[in-house]
């Protein structure tokens, strides 16, 4: 634990904006995961009974699939364009969400890349200024310090990179199952007039 503290703070001032973004993608990480598996249950929820299926309960966060279903219920005319547009705006959050992981890993190595660039600066500057009596020595240990931020861009950005190659993939392929499920699905509900998306009211 110690050793851990030490490195970070050896990683210099740019180690902060990297713990952040860590933070940041462990967040978005067990955010979307814990969405899309509520959204996956309530799927299977449907699938076991379509008839009886209950979207949105009163002051439940709605879900994408719930979200979906709901609309599919209130406009029981739709065709099946307008079931995938939907299903698109209904996944959209959680696909935005999705896609910070892929900035996360882009911009992480970078911020390493820096921290290390910044350190090294450093660490030149003083051995120039102060003429120690082994250079080479001072210098190592400086470059090795430097290179924590480094490293630590490299973590996050490959954490990022996994997260979202795993969750975008879910997303996806939740997505179309829904979308093809609820497409088929003929509520019950007898003639109604058409209403819009932006006129769709799921929360009550």
């Amino acid at each position: 634990m110690f050793r851990l503290i030490a490195l970070i703070q050896t990683g210099g001032w740019m180690i902060i904006p990297i713990l952040l973004a860590s933070i940041v993608t462990v967040a978005l990480i067990f955010e979307c995961a814990w969405m899309l598996g509520k959204s996956r249950k309530r799927f299977e929820a449907f699938l076991m009974n379509p008839q009886g299926f209950q979207p949105i309960h009163p002051g439940e966060r709605p879900d994408p699939v719930s979200t979906l279903i709901a609309y599919r219920l209130a406009n029981p005319k739709s065709s099946a364009e307008e079931v995938r547009a939907y299903g698109e705006v209904a996944f959209g959050p959680v696909d935005r969400k999705v896609g910070w992981l892929q900035v996360i890993a882009a911009i992480a190595p970078l911020l390493g890349l820096l921290g290390t660039v910044s350190g090294m600066i450093q660490n030149f500057g003083l051995v120039a200024s102060t003429r120690p009596t082994n250079p080479l020595a001072q210098l190592s240990a400086g470059i090795s310090e430097a290179l924590v931020a480094t490293a630590g861009g490299l973590v996050v950005a490959i954490i990022a990179a996994i997260g979202h190659h795993w969750l975008s993939n879910r997303v996806d392929a939740l997505m179309l199952s829904a979308q093809g499920a609820v497409t088929d699905h003929e509520p019950d509900r007898g003639p109604k007039p058409r209403r819009g998306i932006e006129e769709a009211n799921f929360g009550s």
